[in-house]
């Protein structure tokens, strides 16, 4: 019988070592939420209000267009007008605006003429990927620009195209909604992976693990027996995390939640296993949690696609992400949030995940039986 009276005595027992630990207990629950939090409100890729200023040359009506153009949008923020380089210089080395747009004397002659009128833009590149927005954002609005203002005279040379895009899956083309997802992707391989890390290697420091290699119970019941409990709290922390992508960030979900519930499942299983395996593999609780953090949290936003795509990451590092469970997990949890995806697209994945669990269990049972022996 799989549930035997020994392995649901080495749950138990398990069972009444955390709950006893009432600051263990919260922390179990409490940091999980807590770094969903933190992460959650403060990361963000979206570039709106990027505080800029102009150097207004021409002070004509169409200048003075499209700086109202760029005010009414939601992604700039006028902080000042001014009339000298130097201040717009310092602006841009204390970061007090990322942008600063010079607007030049024959602004409006040119304009009139038909002819090319260029301006300026100085761009903060400290960070690459805010100023590839920026450089985006004042295309798209510049290109509006020239469409919508009717001057006397004036005549774009050569028909003018109009693109009208649409973005799918996320509309509003919002950070949070990949993000987030993301979030509930790196939580569960981290955090569970950290608790169960400390399960049998606590037991090496006590001493009490003897007891365990001379007892007649089976090394497959030992280990289940631990895993267990550790897998039921990271399997209670994904609800938790669901409840506030829902509720708290508004998060849409357009997939099946019984399909994501139970590759969550499987999921938890992988990560708790391998902080099992990492719990059997050290002899003290300090090198098994760093060992499991470094192999963990580091790789889970660098080399899962929580920032960048595989497909469009080096030969290198999308060996690393295909080595990673947290990667088929991530597009299982982002598809089904943003695209409605399901088992039909994703079996592969539970499969390679499923081989994962096989792999971190069966390699913890075999050095375990190794010591027993």
């Amino acid at each position: 019988m799989l549930f035997s009276r020994r392995l649901r005595a080495v749950a138990q027992k398990e069972i009444k070592e955390i709950v006893r630990d009432k600051l263990y207990l919260s922390l179990a629950f409490g940091v999980p939420l807590l770094l969903y939090l933190l992460f959650g409100f403060g990361l963000t890729l979206d570039a709106d209000n990027i505080p800029f200023a102009v150097i207004d040359q021409n002070r004509s009506p169409q200048s003075r267009a499209l700086v109202d153009r760029l005010v009414n949008s939601k992604y700039f923020t006028i902080k000042h007008s001014l009339d000298d380089y130097r201040p717009l210089q310092e602006g841009l080395l204390d970061g007090h605006i990322r942008l600063g747009l010079i607007i030049p004397p024959n602004f409006d002659r040119a304009l009139f003429s038909g002819q090319p009128s260029e301006i300026q833009a100085l761009i903060d590149g400290a960070f690459p990927d805010r100023a590839a927005a920026i450089l985006s954002y004042l295309d798209i609005i510049t290109r509006e620009f020239n469409h919508d203002l009717a001057l006397p005279g004036y005549r774009p040379a050569g028909p003018v195209i109009q693109v009208e895009g649409r973005a799918w899956f996320n509309p509003d083309l919002a950070s949070k909604n990949f993000i987030v997802p993301g979030l509930i992707a790196t939580n569960l391989f981290f955090y569970p992976a950290l608790l169960a890390s400390i399960a049998v290697v606590r037991e090496k420091e006590s001493g009490s693990i003897f007891n365990i290699y001379c007892s007649p119970i089976r090394p497959w019941e030992y280990l289940l027996g631990k895993l267990l409990p550790y897998w039921g709290i990271g399997f209670l922390n994904f609800f938790l995390l669901a409840l506030l992508a829902h509720y708290v960030y508004h998060i849409p979900f357009r997939g099946s939640f019984l399909f994501l519930t139970l590759a969550t499942l499987l999921y938890v299983g992988v990560t708790t296993s391998l902080g099992l395996l990492m719990s059997i593999l050290f002899k003290t609780q300090v090198a098994a949690m760093l060992i499991t953090t470094v192999i963990t949290l580091i790789p889970a936003f660098i080399y899962s696609g929580f920032f960048i795509s595989v497909p469009s990451m080096g030969s290198e590092a999308q060996v690393m992400a295909h080595l990673l469970p947290v990667t088929y997990y991530m597009e299982i949890v982002r598809g089904a949030y943003l695209k409605g995806l399901g088992v039909s697209q994703y079996w592969p994945n539970l499969l390679i995940l499923l081989g994962f669990f096989a792999a971190f269990f069966g390699l913890g049972l075999r050095r375990l039986k190794k010591r027993v022996g």
